[in-house]
């Protein structure tokens, strides 16, 4: 997930309404209850334009159910400040979205905040328009919190994805460090709070399960991938000629690129490596400094956003992918590196060990630990041709198992779970 969508098409004008109005132009709906086809509603505080794991989850689902038939409704942050609903196009897809008003965070490059005092309001005036036979929601905050409430209030089936970890986002609250600690157990009793309102909660690896078991009061956690679409990448049928590391994802604090610059500057001047950074975020002026700082600019590209087709051939061309982040629920980034055939070298921490057998589709290393990111760089950059494409097809066969089909009807089956025939 980390590509802008070059799929998106709004519909025009004479085919909006306000939230809480009419939908006559919309594509007909499905009907709350049948046995393949339902009305469901997605709950996201973070989604298109933004550009990270959680938003482009929420669109790929709602994608992949819309193909299945599935009458599938989005509600997100809008982009300024007005409420608005209307039909958008993703991937030939029609999605209703339904955009509350939002304010930029300001310590933020993407998030949004939408006010907490209008929320519930326009969540329960959505829930009424649309009576789905399902809610799920992508997160505990805001929009998250506020559709759950109301749909436990009104008897609406609840299936809650945990994206979230407090732990990443208190450094953006704008409070002093002193009161971090504080501010994310109250995120974590929050979460609790908000997911007990759910008839199914999942998190996208076991491991992912299992802390967000351990920080809250929950129980029973599922795991179920996010998966990616395998077929959109296109597997490595040689070893590349180049030899190039890759890094694809925000360029934010948690994801510990520093170490990934560093572990770049050890490795042998003989393999002539270059580094290919994709991604934007907060801390992208300070790693070009700190690339300057090391004298390895010449050997580091920082692509910025790129196109799905830019980063298909960037993909193909990459030796080795590093994540070297310790943050990770589960890093669709990573699969789709594998996905490409690429080897891949992670961080030994959160949910990227489920990944990598190491030595297998790649190593895992301890975290921020410059030298061995760069002892285990060197070690794939040295094998033959033959051994290489061994880790390739290996890291292959790891993605597959993770393939969006496959998804898609687990959390349709989830969703099964919570239903009631109608009599």
């Amino acid at each position: 997930m980390y590509r802008a969508s070059s799929t998106l098409d709004i519909v025009p004008r004479t085919m909006r309404s306000r939230i809480g109005g009419s939908h006559n132009a919309m594509p007909p709906k499905t009907g709350p209850f049948t046995d393949t086809r339902a009305t469901i509603l997605i709950g996201a505080d973070t989604f298109f334009p933004d550009i990270n794991g959680a938003a482009r989850f929420t669109q790929d689902h709602a994608v992949r159910l819309a193909r299945r038939g599935h009458d599938v409704h989005i509600v997100a942050p809008a982009t300024n400040t007005r409420s608005l609903s209307r039909t958008e196009v993703f991937d030939g897809q029609w999605i209703t979205v339904h955009r509350l008003r939002s304010v930029k965070w300001p310590l933020h490059d993407w998030l949004r905040v939408t006010p907490p005092w209008e929320v519930r309001t326009q969540a329960r005036q959505i829930l009424l328009n649309v009576a789905p036979a399902v809610v799920h929601i992508q997160s505990f905050i805001d929009i998250g919190r506020g559709l759950a409430y109301e749909a436990h209030k009104l008897g609406v089936p609840i299936v809650a994805t945990n994206h979230v970890m407090p732990d990443n986002i208190v450094e953006f609250s704008g409070l002093p460090e002193r009161f971090h600690p504080r501010l994310t157990r109250y995120g974590w009793n929050l979460a609790s709070k908000v997911y007990s309102k759910a008839d199914i909660v999942t998190s996208p690896t076991a491991i992912a399960a299992r802390y967000l078991e351990a920080q809250t009061s929950l129980l029973d956690v599922i795991p179920v991938s996010c998966g990616i679409d395998v077929d959109r990448f296109t597997p490595k049928q040689t070893r590349p000629v180049e030899n190039r590391v890759l890094f694809v994802g925000r360029l934010d604090p948690e994801k510990n690129l520093a170490t990934l610059l560093t572990a770049f500057n050890f490795i042998s001047a003989e393999f002539h490596a270059h580094l290919d950074i994709v991604g934007s975020g907060s801390e992208r002026s300070r790693l070009q400094e700190h690339a300057q700082a090391l004298g390895i600019t010449d050997r580091v590209t920082f692509h910025g956003y790129v196109g799905d087709d830019q980063l298909t051939d960037i993909h193909r061309r990459a030796t080795v992918f590093v994540m070297p982040s310790t943050a990770e629920l589960q890093s669709i980034a990573t699969l789709e590196a594998m996905a490409s055939g690429t080897p891949v070298i992670l961080a030994d921490a959160m949910a990227l060990p489920h990944l990598v057998t190491s030595g297998r589709e790649g190593y895992l290393v301890h975290p921020r630990n410059a030298r061995e990111f760069a002892d285990s760089i060197e070690r794939i950059l040295h094998l033959e041709p033959e051994k290489y494409m061994r880790m390739s097809e290996a890291a292959l066969a790891t993605a597959r198992t993770h393939d969006a089909l496959t998804v898609t009807a687990q959390y349709e089956q989830l969703y099964r779970q919570t239903w009631t025939p109608v009599a």
